[in-house]
């Protein structure tokens, strides 16, 4: 980009483009600022606003005495179910030990203890009615817990719907105020928009650019990092919505801009080559040659073995030329030649030093004319 410019040109403009984006950076934060700031005239909706809060309060106060008593339930209920592990356990004891007993005494084959035969039997009979009696207890207990499960479902359905209405009120408001706010943000960043696309169109390349460049940089990041992530995203209409126009808008400018470009080729190709040559920037013309590519038409050159190019084979234009003093062949873009210092298109008297005068050759000179042989009197 700057390569073929003089040095004190290069420092200037890197310079400026220091100068653009030091702009840029500070009309950026400024916006930013602002922009932090402008939610603030539209305060954030909060949920325990839309929630109806007395018909909710009256409703838990009638749910609670059943809530209590299904608290109180479930606690006696846990109580039961440790006691039942607790009898199953010590039940499955002592049927163990009853059976080892009783293999025992069939082995000895003592008839006198036939009494402790029944009381240990017995005593097993009692933990088996204990634990039938904490299972019945158990199922007494679930019995009133449903009941009153079912006392309070018809007011929690009511207590939910409360709740849900709420929440869709709440999403509502927070919508509404998220478009009031991505309007706000927008009244900021349209104008910004506008003006910047106003100063690309007519100043860009003034003596001014660097803060015209600047604002330019300012106004796209408060577009894309300002208003977009703030864009609300309604069924993502708004958001594809606007990618699709300015996706259309932005084809149609490429369109319209390759359109123009070929135009102003052709029409260029037609003008006279002084007229084409005075059109074309002396550093882009440098850059060009440079790269092996018309400053022109901006077409590739095609390298013929062994022919030196002095016109571009596409659009005609001349690329090289030899000096009229010294004959040296050069840029044609060059103001002056750089062996002799001859100014180009100025037509020197003087033999061109690299170019001897040949003596001519026999071929060269031209056949002289005899006279005729004159007749004897």
């Amino acid at each position: 980009m700057f390569k073929q410019l003089r040095g004190p040109e290069r420092a200037f403009k890197i310079g400026q483009w220091i100068v653009a984006l030091l702009f840029a950076y500070f009309l950026i934060e400024i916006g930013a600022a602002v922009i932090a700031d402008l939610p603030q005239v539209s305060s954030a909706p909060e949920r325990s606003s839309f929630v109806d809060q007395p018909a909710l309060n009256r409703l838990h106060t009638q749910m609670q005495g059943d809530r209590d008593k299904i608290a109180q339930l479930d606690q006696e209920r846990h109580r039961l179910d440790a006691q039942l592990g607790q009898q199953q356990t010590h039940y499955q004891q002592e049927q163990a030990s009853f059976e080892t007993w009783r293999d025992t005494r069939r082995t000895t084959g003592k008839s006198d203890q036939d009494a402790e035969v029944v009381a240990r039997a017995r005593r097993l009979d009692g933990l088996l009615a204990a634990q039938q009696a904490t299972q019945q207890e158990i199922q007494r207990i679930s019995e009133i817990r449903q009941r009153h499960v079912l006392a309070i479902a018809p007011l929690e359905a009511q207590a939910q719907a409360l709740e849900y209405k709420a929440d869709q009120d709440f999403f509502e408001a927070s919508r509404r105020a998220l478009l009031k706010v991505f309007f706000i943000r927008l009244a900021f960043v349209l104008p910004l928009l506008i003006s910047a696309l106003w100063l690309f169109r007519r100043h860009r390349q003034s003596a001014q650019w660097p803060f015209v460049w600047g604002y330019i940089l300012f106004a796209l990041f408060a577009f894309f990092f300002e208003l977009v992530p703030y864009l609300p995203s309604f069924g993502g209409y708004i958001r594809y919505g606007v990618g699709a126009l300015l996706t259309f808008w932005g084809g149609r400018l490429l369109i319209n801009a390759l359109q123009r470009y070929l135009e102003r080729k052709q029409q260029e190709q037609a003008a006279p080559e002084e007229a084409r040559k005075q059109d074309i920037r002396y550093e882009r013309a440098l850059e060009s040659i440079a790269k092996g590519q018309c400053p022109g038409c901006e077409r590739p050159f095609v390298n013929a073995q062994g022919v030196e190019l002095n016109y571009c084979m596409h659009c005609g234009l001349r690329i090289h030329h030899a000096c009229s003093r010294c004959g040296l062949r050069h840029n044609a873009f060059f103001p002056f030649c750089p062996a002799c210092g001859q100014r180009s298109g100025e037509h020197s008297t003087e033999t061109p030093a690299e170019t001897p005068t040949a003596a001519p050759t026999k071929a060269d000179t031209p056949p002289q004319t005899l006279a005729p042989p004159q007749q004897n009197q």
